[in-house]
C-alpha cells in the first residue's frame, strides 16, 4: 500500500475494451485509488455496447465525478444504481428486437414444430399424389403452397429458436460480467479505505516517509514532510534527497544522501520549521508495487522528548560518577590523613609497651591501643563501603582452609568477649570439605562483622558460629554460617532495616552501643557479591541469629574426620555451665557419634554418669577448685581420664592442674584441631606426656625481641613525616636492623644510587618526588649500570587498589599499609630474605 502526497477519490476509470490476439474482448479496469489494475476478460461478447452505453445515455460514465473523502459508501449505490439503469434499458431494447421480429421473443414450442414439419410433408404428399388428376390440380397446387409455407414457418421458428438461446447466453455471460465488475469494484474501494486508514495514521503518528530511488532521486513524499520541514527544505520530488542538518559545521546545512544505499537507522538532528528537532532515521529497502523498482524508503520519527530524557539522564549519571569519583578520593584522602598520624600513635604506644610499665601505665597503653585501633576499624568500614558503592571492590576466591577462618576470628574476638565476661566458640561440620574456594579474606570480614556485633551488644551469655553444610543442586555445596548471640536482640520487623547504611538498633546522641552501622551494610553486600546472602532473625529466647549462606565447588566429604574416629561410642563428660562454648563442644563430638553427657558441677546425676565415663572434661571456671573437684571425682569411682579448660589467663594455674591428676587441657575458645588431637589421645591411650604437651601451644611474646632475625640488614627508609620517620628507625632498630633515614624520594634515588642496600622502604606520598617516580628512576639506574635490583616495599597509609596496582606495575616487592606493626614488617622483610635465598 502506498500513500500519495495528493489522493483522488475518484470513482474507478473503466477502459473500453481492446481486441486480444484471439478475437476476445479484454476489459481493463482501473482503479486511480489504489495504483494497481484489475483485468477482466470476456468472450465475444460486446459488454461495451450492451452496459456502457446505456450509462452514457444517463450521463454517468464512471470515474468522471469526483467523490468527496468520506462519501465512499453513497458513491457506491450511485454506481450500482447506474449499473441498474443499464441493464433496465437492454431489457427494453430486447423487448422491441422481439417485437419487430421474434414476435415477443418467444419461440415455438416443440409440439408446433413437429406439426409444422407434418403438415409439410402430407401436402407435399399429398400434392404430388394429385398433381396427375386434372380435377384435384388447385387442391395439389394448394397443398404444394400449404406444405411450402409449413417449410418457411418451420426454418423461421428455427432461427427464432437459435437466436433466443443465443441472446440468453449473452445475458448470462453479462450477468456473470456484472458480478465480477461489482467485485472488483468492492475491493477497490476496500484498497482506498485501507489507504486512507494507513494515511490517516501516518497522519497521527506525524512521522515522516520519503521515497528515493536507487540514484536518490525524489519519487514521494507524504505531507507530514511538507509539514515539518516547509520550503525551501521540503524534499522535492525528481531531486536527490537532502536533509537540513541542524548541527552543521560547514557551509551546507543540509545532508546529502545520494551516496548511502542498503539501510541505516540512528539519530539525526534536522533543522525543521519550529526549530532544530531530533528525528531517529530508519531507511529500509523496499519495491514498488507497480514498476517493481527497487526502492529505499526512509521514515523520520521525532524523537526530541526522547533524547531530552536521555541527555538529562546522561548528565545525572554524569554527575552522579563524578560525585562518587570525588567521595571516593576525599575518602581515600581523609584515610591517609588520618592513618599518617595513627600509625605515629599507635607505633609510639607499641614501642612504649616495649619498656619497663608499672600496671597502670600498662592500662594507659591498652586504653590508648583499643581508642586507636577502634578509629582504624571505622576508617576501614567507610572505604570498604566506598568501594562497594563505587563497584571497585572485586572478589579473589582461592583454596582456603575452612576450620582456621573462622576459629581465627573467633581468637581474635576472645580477649574482648572474655573481658566482658562473655563466652565466644566456635562448631564446624565434620562433613565440610577441608579446603573451601572463596575469598578468606572478605569471609574474614563478614564473620568478624557479625560476631563483633555480637559481643558489642551482648552482656551476659556469648556469641556462637557454626558452620554446617548443604549439597548444591547445581555442583559443590553451601557452605550456611550461622551467628548467634545472647544480646538485646531486635524486633522481627526490624531485620531488613538492619542492613541499611548508618542503621542501628539505638539512635540518638544517648545510645549506648557505639559504631556507624555500616558493617552488616557491608557484610550483606559482600556476601553477595560472592553468590551468597545473608539474614537475621530474633533469636528463640532472646538474641539475634545472623545467617549467611556461600556456594563453594568443592562437595561435602563422605567420610568422618579421623581425629575424633577413637569417640564413636564412648561415654563423654562435660561438666560446666557455660551456654555457649561447652554445648558446641558437645555438639561437635557427638556428630562423631559420641554419647556425651551435658551436666551441671554438683547435679545429682553427676556421680552416676562419672562413674560410666570414658573421659571427663571440666571447665575450670565452673568450679571453685578443679583439682579437689577431680579429687571428689575419683572418689566417687571415677576413672576416666580428665581433660580441663581454662582460659587464656589462667596459664598459671597449668602446672598445678596437672599435680592434681588433669591428662591434658584445653584453650578456650577451643579449636577443632586441638580437640581432635586431645580425645584421640586419651581415647587411644597414647602417652601422657604426649597429650599434656597437644595443648601446649607456643604463645606470641608482646616484646619485640622475639622478632630479631637472624641476620641484620641494610635498609634505606624514605619518610617524609617526621614521627614516622621517627617511629621506623626506632621500631627497625629494636628489630636489630641497620636503617639510613631519607626525607623524600629524590635523596632515596640519590642514596639507592650510592649505597649497597639488603632493601628499600619507600613512603608513598612525598613531596617533590613521589614513591613511585622515586622506584622508576632507581629500577632505570640499576637497568643502566647493571645492578641486582634491590627489594623495594612500599610504605604507605595509601589503602586503595589502584596505588597497590601502580606499586606493583613500577616493579615494587611489597605493600605495607600504615598503621605499621613490627610484626608486620618483620614478616615482610622475612619473606624478602626467603624469595632472595
Amino acid at each position: 500500500m502506498t500513500s500519495q502526497t495528493n489522493h483522488r477519490a475518484d470513482l474507478p476509470d473503466m477502459t473500453l475494451p481492446q481486441a486480444t490476439a484471439d478475437g476476445a474482448a479484454e476489459h481493463r479496469l482501473q482503479t486511480t485509488a489504489s495504483g494497481g489494475t484489475s483485468t477482466v476478460s470476456s468472450g465475444p461478447g460486446d459488454l461495451r455496447s450492451l452496459v456502457w452505453p446505456s450509462m452514457i445515455e444517463e450521463g454517468r460514465t464512471i470515474g468522471s465525478e469526483p467523490v468527496e473523502a468520506g462519501d465512499s459508501a453513497h458513491s457506491r449505490v450511485e454506481l450500482r444504481r447506474s449499473v441498474g439503469a443499464s441493464a433496465k434499458i437492454r431489457s427494453e431494447r430486447r423487448g422491441e428486437a422481439g417485437d419487430n421480429g421474434l414476435g415477443g421473443a418467444q419461440a415455438p414450442t416443440k409440439a408446433l414444430m413437429m406439426l409444422s414439419v407434418v403438415g409439410a410433408a402430407v401436402g407435399a404428399v399429398g400434392a404430388i399424389a394429385l398433381v396427375a388428376s386434372p380435377g384435384f390440380r388447385l387442391v395439389a397446387i394448394a397443398l404444394a403452397f400449404f406444405a411450402g409455407a409449413m417449410a418457411v414457418w418451420r426454418l423461421m421458428a428455427d432461427d427464432q429458436h437459435r437466436a433466443v438461446e443465443a441472446l440468453e447466453k449473452k445475458d448470462a455471460k453479462i450477468r456473470r460480467l456484472m458480478a465480477r465488475c461489482e467485485e472488483l469494484e468492492d475491493g477497490a474501494w476496500e484498497l482506498r479505505e485501507s489507504d486512507e486508514r494507513q494515511a490517516s495514521i501516518l497522519s497521527t503518528l506525524g512521522d515522516i516517509v520519503i521515497r528515493r530511488d536507487t540514484s536518490s532521486t525524489v519519487v514521494y513524499a507524504n505531507t507530514a514532510a511538507q509539514e515539518a520541514f516547509g520550503q525551501p527544505n521540503s524534499p522535492l520530488l525528481g531531486l536527490p534527497l537532502k536533509l537540513p542538518r541542524a548541527d552543521a559545521n560547514d557551509g551546507d546545512p543540509t545532508q546529502d544522501l545520494s551516496k548511502d544505499s542498503g539501510s541505516d537507522f540512528g539519530d539525526v538532528r534536522l533543522q525543521t520549521k519550529s526549530g532544530p528537532r531530533w528525528f531517529s532515521r530508519l531507511d529500509i529497502s523496499v519495491r514498488d508495487t507497480v514498476t517493481d523498482q527497487p526502492l529505499i524508503q526512509t521514515v523520520l520519527r521525532d524523537v526530541t522528548d526522547r533524547r531530552m530524557i536521555e541527555d538529562e539522564l546522561l548528565a545525572a549519571r554524569q554527575s552522579a560518577e563524578s560525585s562518587s569519583e570525588a567521595k571516593s578520593r576525599f575518602l581515600a584522602t581523609v584515610s591517609h590523613e588520618i592513618r599518617t598520624p595513627l600509625n605515629g600513635i599507635l607505633g609510639m604506644a607499641a614501642l612504649l609497651r616495649d619498656t619497663r610499665l608499672t600496671k597502670e601505665q600498662t592500662a594507659y597503653i591498652e586504653a590508648l591501643e583499643t581508642s586507636g585501633e577502634t578509629l582504624l576499624l571505622l576508617i576501614d568500614e567507610v572505604l570498604d563501603f566506598s568501594k562497594v558503592e563505587a563497584g571497585k571492590l572485586d572478589i579473589q576466591a582461592r583454596p582456603t582452609p575452612l576450620a582456621p577462618l573462622a576459629e581465627n576470628v573467633v581468637e581474635l574476638l576472645a580477649p574482648k568477649a572474655q573481658a566482658k565476661g562473655l563466652e565466644i566458640g566456635t562448631c564446624i561440620d565434620p562433613a565440610l570439605p577441608e579446603m573451601v574456594t572463596l575469598d578468606a579474606t572478605r569471609v574474614r570480614q563478614i564473620l568478624f562483622n557479625l560476631a563483633g556485633n555480637g559481643v558489642k551488644f551482648t552482656d551476659e551469655g556469648g556469641v556462637s558460629i557454626t558452620l554446617s553444610g548443604r549439597a548444591n543442586p547445581d555442583g559443590g555445596c553451601f557452605i550456611d554460617i550461622g551467628v548467634r548471640d545472647t544480646g538485646i536482640g531486635f524486633a522481627r520487623d526490624q531485620a531488613e532495616r538492619l542492613f541499611k547504611e548508618f542503621e542501628q538498633i539505638d539512635h540518638g546522641p544517648a545510645r549506648k552501643f557505639d559504631g556507624t552501622g555500616l558493617g552488616l551494610a557491608i557484610a550483606q553486600r559482600l556476601a553477595k557479591l560472592m553468590g551468597g546472602s545473608i539474614t537475621a532473625e530474633p533469636g528463640t529466647v532472646g538474641g539475634a541469629l545472623f545467617k549467611v549462606s556461600l556456594p563453594v565447588p568443592e562437595n561435602l566429604r563422605s567420610d568422618a574426620e579421623a581425629g575424633l574416629d577413637n569417640a564413636a561410642g564412648k561415654k563423654i563428660v562435660i561438666a560446666s555451665n557455660g551456654r555457649i562454648e561447652a554445648p558446641l563442644l558437645a555438639k561437635r563430638m557427638s556428630a562423631q557419634d559420641a554419647d556425651v553427657r551435658l551436666c551441671l558441677p554438683g547435679s545429682v546425676d553427676m556421680p552416676d554418669l562419672l562413674a560410666e565415663a570414658d573421659l571427663v572434661i571440666v571447665d575450670n571456671s565452673a568450679v571453685p577448685d578443679s583439682g579437689g573437684w577431680l579429687a571428689s571425682a575419683r572418689l566417687a569411682g571415677c576413672s576416666a581420664p580428665a581433660v580441663v579448660m581454662v582460659s587464656p589467663p589462667e596459664r598459671d594455674r597449668l602446672d598445678r592442674l596437672r599435680e592434681a591428676g588433669f591428662a591434658a587441657y584445653l584453650i578456650r575458645p577451643v579449636r577443632m584441631d586441638t580437640l581432635s588431637q586431645v580425645i584421640s589421645g586419651l581415647l587411644g591411650n597414647a602417652e601422657a606426656e604426649h597429650c599434656w604437651d597437644v595443648g601446649n601451644e607456643l604463645v606470641p611474646q608482646s616484646n619485640l625481641k622475639s622478632l630479631v632475625p637472624a641476620r641484620p640488614l641494610r635498609l634505606l627508609v624514605a619518610e617524609d613525616n617526621d614521627i614516622n620517620r621517627l617511629l621506623s628507625e626506632a621500631l627497625l632498630r629494636k628489630l636489630g636492623h641497620e636503617p639510613v633515614m631519607v626525607v623524600d624520594g629524590e635523596k632515596a634515588v640519590e642514596a639507592a644510587s650510592g649505597g649497597n642496600f639488603d632493601a628499600v622502604l619507600m613512603d608513598l606520598h612525598m613531596p617533590g618526588l613521589d614513591g613511585i617516580g622515586a622506584i622508576r628512576q632507581i629500577r632505570a639506574e640499576e637497568a643502566e649500570n647493571g645492578r641486582d635490583p634491590v627489594p623495594i616495599l612500599m610504605v604507605t597509609a595509601d589503602v586503595m587498589q589502584d596505588a597497590r596496582d601502580k606499586a606493583a606495575a613500577v616493579g615494587a616487592a611489597g605493600y605495607l599499609t600504615k598503621p605499621l606493626s613490627a610484626e608486620a614488617i618483620s614478616e615482610a622483610l622475612d619473606g624478602l630474605a626467603r624469595k632472595s635465598a
